[in-house]
Order: C-alpha cells, then sequence, then structure tokens
C-alpha cells in the first residue's frame, strides 16, 4: 500500500511543479510581450512627432500669412476633413497602446500636447469656416473681403432676425477676441440695419394704407419720408413690393404712378442714396397742382 501512494504523490508533485513551470513561462512570456508593445509605442510616438510636424504646417496653410486670424479664401471643407483624418489617426496616448503612461519616455506627454492643441485648432478653424458660410448664407452674394469688411452687401428676402441672431450666438460661444471676429459683427450688422429698414417700412406701410385704401395719417410728408426710405432698399424683391405699396399711396394722394426712377437711387456703402431735397421737389410740383 505504501508504495502506491508514493508513487501517486511523486506523481502530483510533477505535476504541481509543471504547473509551476507554465505559469512562470507565461509570466514570463507575457512581460516580454508588454516590454515590446513599451518599445514599439515610444518608436512610433517619436515618428509621429514628424507627422505632427507636417500637419502643423498643413493647419497654417488654410490661413492668411500663416497667422491663425483669416482663412484663406479658398478654404475648403474637404481639406480640413481630411487633416482631421489625419490627425485622428495619429496614436500618442498609453490607451492607444494598451500600456501604463508611466512606461511612456518623457517627449511622449509633450507630443500628446501637440496632437491637442492641433484638434482644438482643426476645431477653430472649421467654426470659423461654417460661420463664414452662414454669414454668407445672409447675402444674395457671397462677401467679397473678410478682412476688410464692405458695406456693399445686400440680404436674402428670407433673411430674419432669428438666423442673424443664432450666428452672433455662435461666435459668443467661440469666445474669440480678433480681428476676424469684428468683421464678421460687422457683417452681421450690415444685414441687421438692412433688415430693420425692411421692417419699419412694412410698419410705415401698414399705417398709411389699410386694405387697398389709404388712412388718415397719409399724407405729403409721410408719403415722401416712405419713398426716401424705400429707396435705400437693397433687395430686390422687397423693393419691387414696397414700390408697388407706394404706387397705391401715390395715385390715391393725386400725385400718380411712381416710376421706378422715383424710387430706385445708387446704393452707397452706407445704405443712403435717395436724395430727399430732390424727391421734395418732384412730388412738390404735383401737390401744387
Amino acid at each position: 500500500m505504501g508504495r502506491p501512494l508514493a508513487k501517486g504523490l511523486a506523481v502530483v508533485a510533477v505535476g504541481i511543479g509543471a504547473l509551476g513551470i507554465s505559469y512562470i513561462g507565461y509570466r514570463t512570456d507575457k512581460t516580454h510581450q508588454y516590454e515590446q508593445r513599451v518599445q514599439y509605442a515610444n518608436s512610433t510616438i517619436a515618428k509621429e512627432q514628424e507627422q505632427l510636424a507636417d500637419i502643423t504646417k498643413t493647419i497654417d496653410s488654410f490661413y492668411q500669412e500663416g497667422q491663425v486670424v483669416f482663412l484663406r479664401d479658398d478654404l475648403e471643407e474637404t481639406e480640413l476633413a481630411a487633416v482631421r483624418g489625419k490627425l485622428e489617426s495619429v496614436k500618442v496616448t498609453a490607451e492607444a497602446f494598451q500600456v501604463q503612461a508611466d512606461d511612456l519616455d518623457k517627449e511622449a506627454e509633450t507630443i500628446q500636447e501637440t496632437k491637442e492643441t492641433l484638434m482644438k485648432k482643426i476645431d477653430l478653424t472649421e467654426d470659423k469656416l461654417t460661420i463664414q458660410e452662414k454669414t454668407n448664407s445672409l447675402f444674395e452674394s457671397a462677401v467679397k473681403s473678410w478682412q476688410d469688411p464692405v458695406n456693399d452687401v445686400v440680404i436674402k428676402a428670407e433673411t430674419s432676425d432669428e438666423t442673424i441672431g443664432e450666428i452672433r450666438e455662435d461666435l459668443k460661444l467661440m469666445m474669440l477676441d480678433d480681428p476676424w471676429q469684428k468683421n464678421i459683427t460687422e457683417y452681421l450688422d450690415f444685414a441687421n440695419a438692412q433688415l430693420t429698414r425692411i421692417k419699419d417700412i412694412q410698419t410705415t406701410i401698414d399705417s398709411l394704407l389699410k386694405d387697398g385704401q389709404i388712412t388718415d395719417q397719409a399724407n405729403y410728408e409721410s408719403f415722401i419720408a416712405l419713398a426716401e426710405s424705400i429707396s435705400q432698399v437693397r433687395n430686390t424683391v422687397k423693393k419691387a413690393e414696397f414700390t408697388s405699396s407706394l404706387n397705391t399711396i401715390s395715385e390715391q394722394l393725386g400725385y400718380g404712378s411712381v416710376s421706378s426712377n422715383d424710387s430706385e437711387s445708387e446704393e452707397t456703402s452706407s445704405d443712403e442714396g435717395y436724395d430727399e431735397d430732390t424727391a421734395t421737389e418732384e412730388y412738390a410740383e404735383d401737390d401744387e397742382g
């Protein structure tokens, strides 16, 4: 009995020893694999630094004169999407390589910060391009210059306070304080001024004309003031609508029809162009007659 028992114990001991050797081998292999991952991570991150330098140059090329203020005039969304894709593919974190952050080279942290900075630059560039596109959508033709605002824009008939207000809110969220934001705001002011004129004219017409008939408020002075204001409307659709109402008021006041030349004038950067003195002389003759 003793001999089989001893033999069995020996077999168990051999089995335990084999398991111990296997476990040690497994642990050694795992450690070796991890060390290889760390080595690969550090060498890859070092190479990614060159890629980040190229991406930096690309992002800088999106701006005029290499300054992160005014976008290049011909910048396309596809360019931004392409560089964002490249940047996102750059692996610089410990998690990306499944290693501990403490095992990465000291330079890795700096490279990670560089990537984060570039991501913020891309976000800023996209936000600026989006706001420029939204601002352009307010006008019948695209803005000619974002660097030097020119008040020659013409708002679309459907432009509203809400659409302008949304862009202003987007600007606030960007929390910038640069010439670009100042100029965008100036274009929004141009749009607001034109929209305010249109709304004021409509309010005046509603007070002078009810159900196709002039009211007690319709007189020579109110007619002249309305004609002067309509002359400064740049949107041709709105100007035509207002001129039609002005014609109705003119005819019922006994001044006859208003020609297109009477209600149109040369547009200027200040949204002024109607000569009130000339208009007064023209309609004074009719009034006296």
